[in-house]
C-alpha cells in the first residue's frame, strides 16, 4: 500500500521527475522539508494550477515500483 511516506522516502527521484516533467519548478518549488508537508503540497499545486488529488496522483505516479525480485 503505497502513503506519504512513500512520497517522502522516494522523493529524491519522485523530484527527478516532475522536474522533467514541468521544468518551469525551481530548485526551491521541489526542497520538500519535513513537518511542512501541507505547505510544500499546496505551494506545487498553486504552481502547477492542480489540485491535491491530481497532484498526488502524479506524485504517487513517479514512486518506484514496490516489487519483490526473486533472487
Amino acid at each position: 500500500m503505497r502513503t506519504n511516506n512513500s512520497i517522502k522516502n522516494n522523493w529524491s527521484v519522485i523530484k527527478l521527475g516532475l522536474k522533467d516533467r514541468y521544468p518551469q519548478l525551481s530548485k526551491d518549488d521541489l526542497t520538500y522539508v519535513d513537518g511542512y508537508e501541507n505547505e510544500f503540497l499546496h505551494n506545487l499545486e498553486l504552481k502547477l494550477g492542480m489540485n491535491r488529488e491530481q497532484l498526488t496522483t502524479i506524485l504517487f505516479s513517479l514512486v518506484p515500483s514496490e516489487r519483490t525480485e526473486n533472487a
